[in-house]
């Protein structure tokens, strides 16, 4: 018959730990990585930057139009920004990031009423330049469902727009207060 260790409780390990906090000899050898020798290089964290720049920049467009709009970080439904238009109406955003192309990658998302899907693109020849400001085109994300599908490969974004008729992005996202 083996003998199970049982297993602590979560006040248990705790108070382990703190008995053996004053105790050096209670630890193990702290681990020591190396700086690299080689520098990082540019693509390893311009995508994830971007991104963050991008939700930004919608951000930051909503509150210049007086919206009450907050950033959300790691919401399940593809929710990057959640903005209040009136006691117990809300819409909400999600950013995609196009660098260097208007050609998105069809990738699955969530299309449901007062969700929308914003594309911030940045441009090539701007990509290093940290005044320009990238273009935005913002769908509502049932109209835009309806017209692509996930195996329809990339789908140009400038395209889409003339398709769905959307002149003014900001303003399908601002409320008018009643």
């Amino acid at each position: 018959m083996t003998m199970r260790k049982r297993k602590l409780t979560d006040d248990e390990i705790e108070a382990e730990i703190l008995a053996d906090i004053g105790d050096p000899s209670a630890w193990e050898q702290a681990i020591y990585v190396p700086p690299s020798k080689s520098p990082r290089p540019a693509w390893v964290t311009l995508g994830r930057h971007l991104e963050l720049s991008a939700r930004f920049h919608v951000l930051s467009v909503l509150h210049r139009f007086g919206a009450e709009a907050t950033l959300t970080n790691a919401q399940p439904g593809n929710v990057d920004i959640t903005v209040v238009q009136a006691p117990g109406r809300a819409i909400t955003i999600d950013v995609k990031t196009l660098a260097g192309t208007s050609m998105w990658l069809v990738q699955p998302f969530i299309a449901r009423k007062h969700h929308y899907v914003a594309f911030v693109l940045y441009s090539r020849k701007d990509l290093d330049n940290p005044v320009a400001t990238p273009a935005v085109a913002v769908f509502p994300s049932v109209r835009l469902k309806e017209l692509i599908r996930p195996k329809m490969g990339k789908v140009n974004i400038h395209a889409m727009a003339r398709q769905l008729g959307v002149d003014d992005y900001w303003q399908q996202l601002v409320a008018h207060a009643a």
